[in-house]
């Protein structure tokens, strides 16, 4: 018998005193239970395929998924490869969530009222199905499902050219080797994939940071600094903790269910942060039925409904997905999470480095998801390092599903050597910045669909301007709504010929917009809902905002909505619009525009008013926090959150994304903002949309709202003698 100390500040986040990591697990096991308990059998029953028994016939699509391509089977037989020290790892952590459960087992959070069952203990493997099911949507199988489908019902050459054009985007890392062409083999990749659909009937994640050497801040050592971009959902995904034992002094961002802090964290010496390295992860193929072998049937229950039977199998190059298992063609795919994921090793080696290139070496056999790294210590480097397992494929593959055949499967194919993945320490400009950029023209190919470099581009021309940085200036950075994407599309808007009062006014009014969406903003309002009405245009005229690949349904209507929303400006701006149906010339095209310009603000007008001096960017971008469960059990309808209105969009540093199905409205944002200041740790801070608990009522839920609608950081206490200044609680719990 052993114990933990356990203090909590004035936001409820826990701080753990171990004695040895044995018992620093168990206790992260034991708080991630008490504040996020709920969301975690959530995650686990979506990973094992079980969510409909909770939600009904709602869940069974996913389920359906989840079950198919084989997250529990995957995470089982990886747990079972795992090294000594990680497994007890994941067998201390599991300890302690067990321990809470006992404990509290008839005082569960509200949402297990609406279980039809209790939570079941956890199990060590647990923490590897978790992982893996918050990531297997980020990679390119929606993008590839999504550009399949738009192939085939509008043709390659459209699909395309809606992928805009990859050397406009910025690059992280210089130039070192040979190019690589992102557009080898385009046209022929998709004209063949298209003919190989002809006969079939979440979220990738965003986000920003930067690292700023001491040559360039006001101490004379690093600061690190970012906000990462998902759905805003509750409870949020990232957890705040602390935890202190012989061995390590940690603090960050961790995911509720796994142990240790695979995105955001600093120890004594030195800090690290990701972002998505948007990599080309996952392959999905065109196969007969035949090829699926290995066929086994399961039983899906669904709550209030009949059970739903479904059958399982693989082709040699994947598991089968989607499509008529009895008739064909089929579907299926390949993902680098499927086989011998490794990403847990990495945990704890993390926590021991103490300097950037031991940060580096411990996620040496990182393999989900492709991650662009930064870390920053305490003797002084900055640096920048691609982590993941990245498979360099076919060009034909990195477009859209591909013929199920020898060429295009992943046989015979190691992973790019870590060591030729890109990395860069201490830049002679003093700072590096990633944001879903393009990383680099040279070196292993990692994606065809990287974000625009807007959000990039803007955090360098800010730290540019600055010398001598504080944590101070680096909250300023994480507030920015100055877009670098508008102005293109603004012109595009201030040279049409409305034929409405209201239109021109609307014109007008873009046409002296200073590109800042604020949330008073009117030109913001114009702008977006243009955006909008031009992608819903290009929906009609090519079928490419619902289609269907496989089944109905996939792509899932969020990514085919957000999807659409990017590439119809694509093809605004960088052309390709005079493929769609009836649009041929530049003065097709205006009187298209003009047109759509017309009958989108007349439609806002009628909810609106006529006057567009009264139109606010803050009334219609309302930021979306669903509850899982709140938004599929009417009975749980009190669990949802508040909706407020949100400055920013998708392309600005301050993240509020939009997509076509939610018109204006934010669906995803900063699922948390922090500033590592390596010169006095206890400088840091930090802040989560909602509040650390993901319990409704318990005083933590929602009590960081305030702080993070206003762009504010609350301090990252991590000294022993902050800790006790802060602590508003003090327990010793006994394990």
């Amino acid at each position: 018998m052993t114990s933990f100390r356990l203090r909590r500040d004035r936001w409820g986040i826990a701080h753990v005193t171990a004695a040895d990591r044995t018992a620093a697990f168990t206790a992260q096991g034991y708080c991630a239970a008490a504040d996020r308990m709920w969301q975690m059998e959530f995650d686990r029953l979506k990973a094992t395929g079980r969510w409909s028994e909770v939600v009904g016939a709602s869940g069974v699509r996913e389920d359906t998924f989840f079950r198919r391509i084989g997250i529990e089977a995957a995470a089982r037989r990886d747990w079972e490869d795992l090294s000594d020290d990680t497994k007890a790892m994941t067998i201390a952590y599991a300890a302690g969530v067990n321990q809470w459960l006992s404990e509290n087992f008839d005082e569960l959070p509200a949402e297990f009222e609406h279980h039809p069952f209790a939570p079941a203990p956890w199990e060590p493997w647990h923490c590897n199905a978790v992982y893996k099911v918050r990531h297997v949507f980020m990679g390119t199988l929606m993008r590839k499902l999504w550009r399949g489908a738009v192939a085939r019902s509008a043709g390659p050459e459209l699909a395309r050219r809606m992928r805009g054009e990859p050397g406009a985007a910025t690059a992280i890392v210089p130039p070192n080797g040979p190019a690589v062409d992102l557009l080898e083999g385009a046209a022929e990749a998709l004209a063949a994939s298209a003919d190989a659909l002809a006969g079939i009937p979440d979220v990738d994640g965003a986000s920003n940071s930067w690292a700023i050497h001491g040559s360039r801040t006001a101490s004379g050592k690093p600061l690190l600094a970012g906000d990462p971009h998902r759905g805003i959902e509750f409870p949020n995904v990232y957890y705040q903790f602390h935890m202190v034992c012989d061995e390590f002094d940690v603090i960050g961002l961790s995911f509720p269910g796994v142990p240790g802090f695979a995105h955001f964290g600093h120890n004594a010496d030195g800090a690290w942060c990701i972002t998505h390295a948007m990599a080309d992860d996952t392959d999905v193929y065109v196969e007969t039925a035949d090829a699926v072998t290995g066929r086994r049937h399961e039983v899906i229950a669904v709550r209030d409904g009949e059970p739903v039977e479904i059958t399982c199998g693989a082709s040699p190059r994947g598991p089968f997905i989607l499509g008529d298992i009895e008739t064909g063609p089929v579907l299926c795919t390949n993902w680098t999470g499927l086989t011998a994921d490794t990403t847990l090793e990495c945990l704890l080696p993390m926590l021991l480095a103490g300097s950037c290139g031991e940060l580096e070496e411990a996620v040496r056999d990182w393999v989900i998801p492709a991650n662009s790294l930064l870390t920053a210590d305490t003797a002084g480097d900055i640096s920048y390092k691609v982590r993941g397992r990245i498979i360099e494929r076919p060009p034909a593959n990195r477009w859209a599903p591909v013929p199920g055949d020898r060429e295009h499967s992943w046989d015979g194919l190691e992973p790019v050597p870590f060591d030729d993945l890109q990395h860069w320490r201490n830049p002679a400009r003093g700072f590096l910045v990633t944001a879903n950029n393009r990383i680099s023209d040279h070196g292993p190919y990692i994606s065809l669909d990287f974000a625009p470099p807007s959000r990039h581009d803007r955090i360098v021309e800010l730290l540019g301007e600055i010398r001598s940085a504080t944590v101070d200036d680096m909250t300023v950075i994480h507030s920015d709504v100055q877009s670098l994407f508008a102005p293109d599309v603004c012109q595009i808007i201030a040279d049409l010929q409305p034929a409405t009062d209201l239109g021109l006014a609307a014109r007008d009014i873009v046409a002296a917009w200073d590109h800042r969406l604020t949330a008073d903003s009117i030109g913001s309002v114009v702008y977006a809902v243009f955006r909008q009405a031009w992608a819903t245009e290009v929906d009609h005229r090519s079928g490419a905002r619902s289609p269907e690949l496989g089944e109905a349904g996939w792509p899932r209507t969020l990514d085919a909505s957000r999807m659409l929303l990017d590439a119809s400006t694509n093809l605004l701006l960088t052309g390709g619009w005079d493929l769609l149906p009836g649009i041929k010339t530049e003065d097709e095209l205006g009187v298209v525009l003009s047109g759509l310009l017309d009958n989108a603000v007349a439609e806002l007008a009628a909810t609106m008013g006529d006057d567009l001096t009264q139109w606010r960017w803050g009334d219609q971008h309302v930021m979306l926090s669903p509850h899982p469960l709140a938004a599929a059990r009417p009975e749980a309808a009190d669990l949802a959150l508040p909706v407020t209105g949100v400055p920013g969009d998708g392309e600005t540093v301050r993240a509020g994304s939009v997509a076509t199905m939610f018109g204006l409205r934010s669906y995803s944002s900063s699922v948390a903002r922090y500033v590592f200041d390596s010169a006095d740790w206890d400088n840091s801070g930090w802040i989560v949309p909602h509040g650390v608990s993901g319990v409704r009522g318990s005083g933590h839920d929602l009590d960081q709202r305030g702080a993070w609608l206003a762009c504010e950081l609350i301090p990252m206490v991590y000294s022993a003698d902050a800790v006790d200044d802060h602590s508003v609680t003090d327990l010793t719990i006994e394990i």
